[in-house]
């Protein structure tokens, strides 16, 4: 819960997608809910060209690139969604690159902030991943795609080298849970090969259910990395 003083927590959370055709937007949309639930405070934004504002069920009129560009206030651009707690911006056109100190100062705000990155890996997501206070990131169990996991790690950690990511295993087809604990075991073995330490398994996702069961138990463990990180920074 938010503090009993009432300052924000600021905890700034991006969720990658290695890939196109993932659920990260199922996964940011279940951890809103589930932190605005509780009573902490939640702006989630969205960076998937409206995809995340779809599944939340929203009409987006001005987004976060119009108030850069002037031709909007930030009220206009935010949308209180499910209850108080809950609010959601959709970055519309604006670049990652050029809204990341707009998103350190919105971050101050809130308890949470959970982003739905565009699907890829590039100089932009690598400087948010570097200010996340923690992230997840999520990869396809089929055939050998895990290793695109293992290409972003290790994009990410060149320049971040304590980057360390929860990790989703995307499975298509139910009951398949033990591909994704193998592709896992695959990953974590060839990141401790050649990276260092391996990232932690955060869960196996299948649909939106499985996003929504999830999100409490990855909400603590994204709550207990980004504690861990802020006491490092402080010691």
């Amino acid at each position: 819960m938010s503090n009993m003083n009432n300052r924000p927590e600021g905890r700034l959370i991006p969720v990658f997608a290695v890939d196109d055709g993932l659920r990260n937007a199922d996964l940011v949309l279940a951890l809103s809910k589930t932190a605005a639930a509780r009573g902490e405070t939640v702006l989630m934004l969205d960076q998937m060209q409206g995809h995340l504002m779809d599944k939340a069920g929203i009409m987006v009129g001005a987004t976060l690139a119009d108030v850069l560009d002037g031709s909007a206030c930030m009220s206009d651009a935010k949308y209180i969604n499910h209850n108080e707690h809950f609010t959601a911006v959709s970055t519309g056109g604006a670049d990652l690159d050029v809204i990341l100190g707009s998103l350190a100062a919105m971050s101050l705000s809130y308890d949470w902030v959970f982003i739905g990155a565009k699907p890829g890996c590039t100089p932009a997501h690598i400087r948010l991943a570097g200010a996340a206070d923690a992230a997840l990131m999520l990869y396809d169990c089929g055939g050998d795609k895990f290793m695109r996991a293992y290409w972003m790690l290790e994009a990410i950690r060149a320049r971040v080298p304590k980057f360390d990511p929860l990790i989703i295993a995307q499975i298509d087809n139910e009951g398949c849970e033990a591909e994704g604990f193998e592709t896992f075991d695959l990953l974590a073995g060839t990141v401790r090969d050649f990276l260092g330490a391996a990232p932690a398994l955060g869960g196996i996702l299948e649909d939106a259910g499985s996003a929504v069961e999830l999100a409490p138990a990855l909400l603590e463990a994204l709550r207990q990395d980004s504690d861990d990180i802020q006491k490092c920074a402080s010691a």
